[in-house]
């Protein structure tokens, strides 16, 4: 639910004015605010918590200034930005948000995103003139993966740095014609001042749909540098201490035991466990399969079709024997193998599904994984590795995560390799 609902319009109306802040007063203040950033950060680092920044905003107000300055005012060692610009191979060839979970920090750390998501949704409504449906739609794949992630632990702090028309116009200008400030113009300054109405109608659309009680947006008046300065380091502030008395909270909270109510129906019961293939069938029928899959992966190659193959299944049912199988029919040259065991210490320091966005294959490729995010429902949840609502929750994220998948086009095919328990301990 809305935080508060306003119209689009009123949106950016509704924003505190800037007020004027002697040098003197700017100075002290400036003093104060960095020594309680760096102490909320050195608690910040001792808790289980991280904090993802985006600063976004109208073109002239300060984005990249304020990015400079909390790098300059946080310690780099525990804080790292991200402008998402890079659009190689390796980003433009795999699924939206793989960009985005290659980014996200670990436990007790701070990430600044340049624009994030919200950057290229607010871009292309822009450019493509996308209908109030489409900017909907989008801006719900965003709250979804912001859920996500602040039921793991990270939470999400959405800086606007506003401008009205008159004041971006007479910053741009100002920013061209003094020498010292030029360096900072880009090409595309005034096409975007051009297309301010559209921009701000566009950006109020999708802060007014992104605007919740879990991560509201702060939108700030940037026509003074001053307050604008202070007020960025004032909501970091206060977001970082809501995420430590998060985590102490939790620290309380006893942990949930796992919760182990049977299904209604148990779907491998029905598995036909009987079936055979002579030795001569098997052979004949694995040559002629192993032969049209090579073709068809050299196929999705040249088509540019990425693929993703999870093997899960019962211990000594044969997912190694399958896999292998089937890579025999692949040019070794295209495919990876993940083998899934218990996270490492470092993958225990992101949301479990941080470690399977990493491996997933370009386009055209395969990635085969030998056990995988199902591991969060099964060994983990049995084995108490995750608590109740951990695991619950679960289920959506991982049907999110497939979504996202075969919406960049992959083909996701799932094997559950089964076998009675008496055929297993034999």
């Amino acid at each position: 639910m809305n935080e508060e609902i306003r119209q689009p319009s009123e949106l950016f109306e509704s924003m505190e004015p800037a007020r004027a802040i002697s040098r003197k007063a700017y100075q002290q203040l400036l003093t104060d605010l960095r020594a309680d950033l760096l102490q909320a950060q050195i608690e910040l680092a001792d808790t289980r918590q991280s904090v993802i920044i985006t600063i976004a905003g109208v073109d002239g107000a300060g984005k990249g200034e304020v990015i400079q300055l909390l790098n300059e005012w946080l310690d780099p060692r525990g804080l790292e930005t991200h402008s998402f610009w890079n659009q190689e191979s390796e980003v433009a060839h795999r699924p939206y948000q793989w960009r985005f979970w290659q980014a996200i920090p670990r436990r007790g750390r701070m990430h600044i995103w340049f624009g994030g998501m919200y950057a290229d949704v607010i871009a292309e409504g822009v450019e493509h003139r996308h209908a109030q449906a489409w900017i909907a739609d989008k801006s719900q794949e965003i709250l979804a993966f912001e859920d996500m992630l602040q039921a793991d632990g990270t939470s999400h702090l959405k800086l606007w740095l506003h401008l009205n028309k008159g004041t971006q116009r007479r910053r741009l200008k100002d920013l061209y014609e003094n020498p010292k400030e030029h360096w900072r113009a880009m090409r595309d300054d005034w096409k975007h001042h051009n297309l301010y109405e559209a921009f701000s109608e566009t950006a109020a659309e999708v802060i007014s749909l992104t605007h919740v009680q879990k991560s509201p947006w702060r939108v700030v008046d940037a026509s003074d540098k001053s307050w604008r300065n202070i007020e960025v380091g004032r909501f970091l502030h206060e977001h970082m201490l809501q995420a430590i008395r998060t985590h102490k909270a939790k620290e309380k909270k006893p942990k949930q035991k796992s919760w182990s109510k049977q299904c209604q129906k148990n779907w491998l019961d029905e598995v036909d466990l009987r079936q055979r293939l002579t030795n001569q069938v098997y052979q004949d029928e694995l040559i002629q399969h192993q032969a049209r899959c090579h073709r068809l992966f050299w196929e999705a190659y040249e088509r540019k079709i990425p693929t993703v193959l999870v093997f899960e299944g019962w211990d000594a049912a044969g997912k190694g024997s399958a896999i292998k199988r089937v890579t025999a029919a692949i040019d070794a040259r295209l495919y990876r193998i993940v083998s899934v065991a218990a996270p490492t210490e470092e993958e225990h320091q992101f949301h479990y599904l941080w470690r399977f966005w990493k491996p997933l294959p370009p386009s055209g490729q395969i990635t085969i994984f030998d056990r995988s995010w199902y591991g969060r429902v099964l060994v983990e949840r049995i084995e108490g590795f995750a608590q109740s609502n951990e695991w619950q929750r679960a289920y959506q994220e991982i049907n999110t995560f497939e979504d996202q998948l075969v919406q960049h086009g992959c083909v996701l095919c799932k094997f559950w390799i089964h076998i009675s328990k008496e055929k297993q301990l034999e």
